[in-house]
């Protein structure tokens, strides 16, 4: 079994040999500037987000040698997190953008399902990556709480959990374990649960 680490880069997706640090295969994309979310696998295949000023989402298939630009690409979309990884989740991958867009696409041709603007939300709202809970999404906000919603075809918000008392940003994405949350602020760590 082949191992590789896959990581994304400014123009490019880069596939490495663990061992070695050498290149495997590399596929061009036009996400340029910061690349900040995580790459995401499933499987044999690769998603990745992000860009500044030339943004977007590409979905390729692993494998390969040297240039595999169009011989292994899936799909490519303007549809893009310029700091959140995307929650991939049933052959859909759900965010909210930074932008305060609420964002869900098809994992298997990269087409839109919903955009829709979350009230509530202005500046730059949204750094944290999406987690799954008991078949919820929980979004952290950098000012206005956690938004708990539903997978599916819109974007229906269940909730917003605030936490009183703290007015820094929550930048940081949730860690979950053992049925806790754990939150992060710029002033302190929240540990929530039964």
């Amino acid at each position: 079994e082949k191992k590789e680490v896959v990581i994304s880069v400014p123009g490019e997706i880069w596939a490495l040999n663990p061992s070695t640090g050498k290149l495997n295969w590399f596929a061009e994309t036009s996400m340029t500037g910061n690349v900040t979310p995580s790459v995401i696998v499933d499987g044999e295949t690769i998603y990745s987000f992000g860009g500044y000023r030339s943004n977007g989402s590409v979905s390729i298939n692993a494998g390969g040698d040297d240039d595999v630009s169009q011989s292994r690409k899936n799909w490519t979309s303007r549809s893009s997190s310029y700091v959140a990884t995307p929650l991939l989740h049933e052959d859909r991958l759900y965010w909210i953008d930074d932008h305060g867009l609420a964002m869900c696409i098809n994992a298997k041709n990269g087409e839109e399902i919903y955009r829709s603007r979350v009230p509530g939300l202005s500046g730059r709202p949204v750094y944290a990556s999406p987690v799954l809970i008991g078949g919820k999404i929980y979004v952290v906000t950098r000012i206005a709480g956690t938004i708990v919603y539903l997978p599916g075809d819109k974007f229906e918000p269940l909730i917003t959990n605030r936490i009183a008392g703290d007015e820094t940003d929550f930048n940081a994405s949730p860690a979950i374990s053992n049925s806790r949350i754990y939150l992060r602020s710029n002033k302190s760590l929240y540990c929530i649960g039964e």
